[in-house]
């Protein structure tokens, strides 16, 4: 009997169609992807560099947004508190703003996305805060790209794609 429910879900998984966002993307449809992560992320961190938490919690991350450690902000309220602290925490060290110069960004279909590299933050009086490693996830819904979980790595480490 065991055997038999085994070959029936078997089958069953081989007749279902593979979702059309997991289909393959042509170059041209991959690129016009890329340069719209791409345009997402330089607004992300203008928003972020001038502690604009109200714009990214409303535009940038989804809810809910799954942090580095695991646990997840469920509401536009929790993640407009937790950019509001960090930002508060970073501004009381000199922040002036990040960006992520070296971007790596992987389209793995028409509304998802991977972006890794080395991130940066700024001082006021100039110099850098801090080197990052960051690696987001990224989704596009009817309201544009958002951002689903940022992890934190080793600079040097990065997701890349051919």
């Amino acid at each position: 009997m065991r055997l038999w429910s085994i070959l029936a879900m078997a089958v069953g998984l081989l007749a279902i169609e593979a979702p059309a966002e997991a289909q393959s993307l042509e170059p041209a449809a991959r690129q016009a992807l890329r340069t719209e992560v791409d345009a997402f992320f330089d607004q992300y961190y203008a928003w972020y560099s001038a502690g604009a938490a109200d714009e990214i919690a409303s535009h940038a991350y989804n809810v809910p947004y799954v942090r580095g450690d695991g646990s997840a902000l469920g509401t536009r309220d929790e993640v407009r508190q937790w950019v509001s602290e960090a930002w508060a925490r970073l501004d009381a060290q000199g922040y002036a703003g990040s960006d992520m110069p070296d971007r790596n960004i992987c389209v793995l279909g028409a509304s998802t996305a991977i972006v890794s590299g080395r991130g940066v933050r700024y001082r006021r009086s100039g110099g850098l805060l801090g080197e990052y490693g960051w690696t987001y996830t990224v989704v596009k819904t009817d309201d544009g790209w958002r951002i689903l979980s940022i992890f934190g790595h080793d600079p040097a480490l990065a997701v890349r794609c051919p």
